[in-house]
């Protein structure tokens, strides 16, 4: 936080003279489960960060660049409810009274200082762009107030200049007024200026679509009249079945389906509808055994994690606990047919283990503070190993603690060797200024990672082959 303090001051060009208290749970669980604050601190509102007051209340969820960014917008929203409902009670009240800002604006700031902007930003824009029409600005922001403040401010700062943004901030405060500051900062009424947003994102993702070219492939057909959010999507070793998770605001269902006929079964569900709160899509978790009979489940219920066994032959399934050193498992897939490699949270910190169901018993693989997901079991002709994603600097696996910087950089791709189980990492990809996420194997030879060096979340394809380093046959 201290490093992006000043930052968040010369943006919203304001000072605080009162403290402001972060509070950090080791995940989203904790974190609802909390009884600091009024009942308000964990209702859901676009998923912005929770604020008492000058305490922030924010979790972690094994990316340490989310916690930054989560960060950065808890004291930038905490920096705009002093400056603009003041500090005191008194002040509270009167300008709650005499200010009615739309949500947009304020959540939309919050989230612009948080991160300016990002892929998956641009992505859920586009996509609303491309996908769903919309009358006006106000009606969009009424749905999706986050997002649509955030494009704003974004649109303010690429077109007006960064200084804009606290300039418009400081006379719509003054005047207690949005098209008092608009017209006064921008020289344009606020209907004008959402024209030009409108106009400036259309066009752009216009031509950004002339480039692109769309896979050509069918895709799968899922009932999904409701249009809830869907995830965990895996494919069965043979190709011939999916498993993927809908999750309804907290109630989820686990479905098995074939891919041929489309004839689906939940296997699992559980859960409650909570619109209250803020909904886990982490959970749960997904894997397809290489024996390709069963799938293994990791969920959670009542803050304790379970893992469960579905066979798809006799339709039966076993359920145990998983061992309590964890405190959230992040990805996981089989190294075989009975062990699986986790990434999991520990103490605060996600590293990698190999985790073996019938004794419960736990191997760790790396042992750091830098973020260590999306592992996967990758085959080189007779070897194994694990390809993962990490923001680590270097390739030598030693134990480190944090000191009081964050390991905030970009993810690249890792390998590790499953039958040295040498003290080394081999580094897949180098791209400083881009991420590399999601890694999945596709034969002996071939791999696929989602990255976005383009600024676009795209699909990219990548080779493993020997080399010979050092006198010793290894896999780059």
């Amino acid at each position: 936080a201290e490093q992006d303090f000043a930052e968040i001051q010369n943006i919203l060009e304001h000072r605080m003279n009162d403290k402001i208290e972060i509070i950090v749970y080791t995940d989203l669980t904790d974190l609802k489960q909390s009884n600091i604050g009024s009942e308000e601190t964990f209702v859901n509102t676009g998923g912005q960060t929770k604020i008492v007051g000058n305490k922030i209340f924010i979790h972690f969820d094994g990316n340490h660049q989310n916690l930054r960014r989560d960060i950065r917008a808890g004291v930038a929203e905490a920096y705009l409810n002093a400056m603009l409902f003041g500090s005191n009670l008194q002040e509270i009240v009167q300008n709650a009274v005499l200010m009615n800002l739309p949500d947009w604006f304020k959540l939309g700031l919050a989230s612009y200082v948080g991160e300016e902007w990002s892929t998956e930003v641009d992505n859920q824009l586009r996509d609303i762009f491309i996908h769903e029409q919309y009358d006006s600005f106000d009606k969009f922001a009424e749905e999706n107030p986050k997002l649509a403040g955030h494009s704003m401010w974004y649109f303010i700062s690429q077109n007006y200049g960064k200084s804009t943004v606290a300039n418009l901030l400081y006379l719509t405060r003054i005047n207690r007024s949005i098209e008092s500051g608009f017209l006064y900062v921008l020289g344009s009424t606020h209907s004008k200026t959402t024209e030009s947003w409108a106009s400036y994102f259309q066009q752009r993702y216009e031509r950004e679509a002339e480039q692109m070219k769309k896979p050509e492939v069918e895709a799968m057909k899922v009932k999904n009249r409701r249009k809830i959010p869907l995830s965990q999507l895996k494919v069965s070793p043979d190709g011939k079945k999916v498993v993927y998770v809908s999750n309804e605001i907290g109630k989820y269902k686990v479905y098995l389906q074939d891919v041929a006929t489309g004839d689906r079964q939940v296997i699992l569900k559980g859960g409650y509808r909570t619109p209250f709160q803020a909904t886990d899509y982490n959970y749960p978790l997904i894997a397809w055994n290489p024996n390709n009979q069963q799938i293994a489940i990791v969920y959670e219920k009542r803050d304790i994690l379970k893992y469960l066994t579905y066979d798809i032959t006799n339709k039966k399934s076993e359920t145990d606990e998983l061992s309590t050193q964890f405190q959230r498992v992040y990805s996981m897939d089989f190294i075989n047919s009975t062990n699986l490699v986790f990434s999991a949270g520990v103490r605060g910190y996600s590293d990698l283990y190999i985790y073996k169901p019938p004794s419960r018993q736990t191997e760790r693989l790396t042992n750091d503070f830098y973020d260590d997901l999306d592992p996967v079991l990758v085959k080189l002709r007779n070897r194994k190993g694990i390809l993962f994603a990490s923001n680590r600097q270097d390739t030598l696996l030693v134990s480190a603690k944090m000191d009081t910087i964050l390991p905030v950089g970009n993810f690249d791709l890792f390998y590790y060797d499953l039958e040295e189980r040498s003290k080394k990492l081999f580094r897949v990809t180098d791209t400083p200024l881009s991420n590399e996420r999601n890694p999945m194997a596709i034969d002996s030879t071939w791999y696929t990672y989602r990255g976005d060096k383009s600024g676009v979340f795209n699909r990219y394809s990548g080779y493993l082959e020997e080399v010979i380093d050092y006198y010793e046959q290894v896999i780059l």
